[in-house]
């Protein structure tokens, strides 16, 4: 069985309900079905008691922006996949090495 819980601790039974009261601010919970494993489950997850806020999911590393390429690097890189495209291996090579030099300030 499928539950539904916001990060505020409150409970609902469709995803629908979950959507309708907490946008995007949900997330699904397996729960047993048997009476005894149910029973014992709401009682460790403290199910209607005052409720401890969920602790944040991990959220993966950030990525680098684009945006924070020098404007010559991204040029020889977008340069070096084209090459690379179009299977012009050494060239795209060429082409890498001097834009990651660029973006290193080691090339004026």
């Amino acid at each position: 069985m499928r539950l539904y819980q916001d990060s505020k601790g409150h409970w609902y039974g469709t995803q629908a309900e979950a959507r309708k009261a907490a946008p995007r601010d949900w997330r699904e919970v397996d729960v047993p079905t048997s009476k005894q494993e149910l029973i014992n489950w709401l009682s460790v997850h403290e199910v209607g008691a005052l409720y401890k806020a969920l602790a944040p999911e991990p959220q993966p590393p950030a990525q680098p922006s684009p945006s924070k390429l020098n404007p010559y690097a991204h040029s020889w890189v977008s340069w070096a996949l084209e090459s690379l495209q179009r299977g012009n291996k050494s060239d795209a090579e060429e082409m890498l090495i001097k834009g990651l030099k660029l973006q290193k300030g080691e090339v004026a």
